[in-house]
């Protein structure tokens, strides 16, 4: 598998077979031992005009999309503002320093071939896969599902019209439906930033830093939106050419791997310089560990 086949554009040009190829080969070599690829979908993701062939993994109870790489990606905002800035700068009133206090200068980076989750999770939350509670299968974790077996089977007791609940919670375990027949599973941690990012890398996961989660979130476009320059209108975003939507309603902001976290706690849609944070070079203080989220990265180095 050459490297150069998973960076745009010669990922896209490659054929069904050798892309399914380079999946399975993914799959099987940049993971934890203790984990295994439980199932791979492929996904076709059109915005704008704009096609990308990829593919769903689903590990230890998540969804993680993998996203070519690609070579001198424009990242950040530069002061004076380029031309198509301008309107958005003018509308909300902002000068230099406020555009330089709350996004990251502009510059050009590398960035490598990576799976991301496509939806972050409360930073108190390790899941670890996903029980079927009809056959009582559990893909994930193993190792960290033996000691928990018998809790996580005992809450999955059929009420007296022989449903289930949606979500069900304890002190320490929190199982959220992901289908007709299975539960996500995910333990609750009393922990911090160092003790996630320690539990991430033990299994071949990691934290984004700032410019990845940028070319993660933005499509690897120069824009100040992950839909362009312009102001939303509506709470319609359209995903970006990753097929990653921009999470409106949010708990609070999303953590990285550095000093700064992305975005903060939202309910509805913002207005005025606070429109800044659905941009994804949006600087924030990360604030109270436990009303984080994380999203979880392979990065695949070759």
């Amino acid at each position: 598998m050459a490297e150069l086949t998973l960076l745009f554009p010669e990922w896209n040009a490659l054929d069904d077979k050798a892309r399914r190829f380079a999946a399975a080969q993914l799959g099987r070599y940049f993971l934890s031992p203790l984990l295994a690829v439980d199932a791979i979908e492929p996904v076709t993701v059109t915005t704008f005009g704009q096609t990308l062939n990829t593919f769903d993994y689903l590990i230890a109870g998540e969804w993680l999309r993998f996203v070519p790489g690609m070579p001198d990606v424009a990242l950040g905002v530069a002061w004076p503002l380029a031309p198509q800035l301008q309107a958005i700068g003018a509308a909300l009133g902002l000068n230099q320093a406020a555009w330089e206090n709350h996004l990251s200068p502009a510059g050009r980076f590398d960035l490598p071939p990576m799976l991301v989750a496509r939806t972050p999770i409360a930073s108190t939350l390790e899941v670890i896969g996903q029980l079927d509670f009809i056959t009582g299968k559990f893909r994930g974790d193993l190792f960290a599902y033996a000691k928990l077996s018998s809790a996580v089977q005992s809450l999955l007791v059929p009420g007296p019209d022989g449903s289930l609940p949606p979500v069900i919670e304890t002190e320490t375990l929190r199982l959220r439906q992901a289908s007709a027949t299975a539960y996500q599973v995910a333990i609750k941690h009393d922990w911090d930033a160092a003790q996630l990012k320690q539990t991430l890398g033990g299994h071949g996961f990691a934290l984004a830093n700032e410019r990845e989660y940028e070319y993660l979130m933005g499509g690897g476009r120069h824009q100040l939106f992950a839909w362009g320059n312009q102001l939303p209108e509506d709470l319609n975003f359209l995903p970006n050419r990753f097929g990653l939507t921009v999470p409106l309603r949010r708990p609070g902001s999303e953590l990285i791997d550095g000093d700064w976290a992305k975005s903060r706690a939202m309910t509805e849609l913002p207005s005025g310089q606070d429109l800044l944070a659905l941009s994804p070079f949006y600087r924030a203080t990360p604030g109270p560990f436990a009303s984080t989220q994380y999203r979880k990265i392979v990065r695949i180095a070759l």
